[in-house]
């Protein structure tokens, strides 16, 4: 089947780059529109139905988000492209979005457009685009979407009581006791979750301040949770961790 692609950018340069590399990796797709504005693109999205949307998140009269909120529901994976945005970075992060920085690289517009190839869920995509535009509308981010062997699962993140290391995945432990294993590993966690509301105190370890209920020395030192799990301390990151506790 040959890739419907959309483009909506307000540089023709970025479109232009974009329609290059698509035509050099991916020969047989076709480009059935383009766009320069938000108001542009949903006129296009309302006349063509892509398969994949390359979509910019800053133009003139307002944000992809913005579009997005206009064409619901949405039908068709999207891939963000963007200039350094911590915010929309981050949201994009939480809900297991694809985005591009510009410039774009190949080999990530590669991977990106292969990834959404094997997207075809239409829930998990409406999904996704709903918690976006709801975290980007309020600058804030809830909920975030985890990665599992079947798909995604959307969790609070006031539901998580600590992370555990397991090699290249995750043990999301929950306050309900509910225990998820996510194809993450602690470093991703690290990087997006809020701090210091969240805290690393141990290489193997994340856990969520929230529910915390005391720092001991004991056994060379642990964090004891509301529910009676013990959280290692590390030497090394016992200094960092009681200052980010304000001791």
């Amino acid at each position: 089947m040959h890739l419907r692609i959309g483009i909506i950018d307000d540089e023709p340069s970025a479109r232009d780059i974009i329609r290059k590399l698509l035509k050099k990796s991916f020969p047989d797709a076709a480009v059935i529109g383009e766009a320069d504005s938000v108001a542009e693109g949903v006129l296009m999205l309302q006349r063509e139905q892509p398969d994949i949307l390359f979509l910019d998140v800053e133009m003139e009269d307002g944000t992809g988000f913005d579009l997005l909120d206009k064409i619901q529901p949405v039908h068709f994976n999207v891939i963000f492209c963007t200039a350094f945005d911590a915010f929309a970075i981050k949201a994009f992060k939480y809900n297991a979005l694809d985005y591009l920085l510009k410039p774009v690289h190949p080999d990530e517009l590669v991977a990106a457009v292969q990834k959404a190839q094997h997207n075809t869920n239409q829930q998990f995509i409406q999904s996704q685009i709903d918690n976006l535009i709801n975290a980007t509308a309020a600058k804030s981010l809830q909920r975030i979407a985890l990665s599992m062997g079947d798909g995604l699962v959307y969790i609070q993140l006031k539901e998580i009581m600590r992370i555990q290391s397991v090699g290249n995945f995750t043990h999301v432990f929950l306050i309900d006791r509910k225990r998820i294993l996510a194809s993450h590993n602690l470093r991703f966690f690290e990087d997006i979750l809020p701090n210091p509301d969240f805290l690393r105190p141990h290489q193997s370890h994340i856990l969520n301040t929230m529910y915390l209920r005391k720092f001991s020395k004991d056994d060379g030192g642990f964090a004891l949770m509301t529910n009676g799990d013990k959280v290692p301390v590390s030497r090394r990151n016992k200094d960092k961790f009681l200052e980010a506790l304000g001791r």
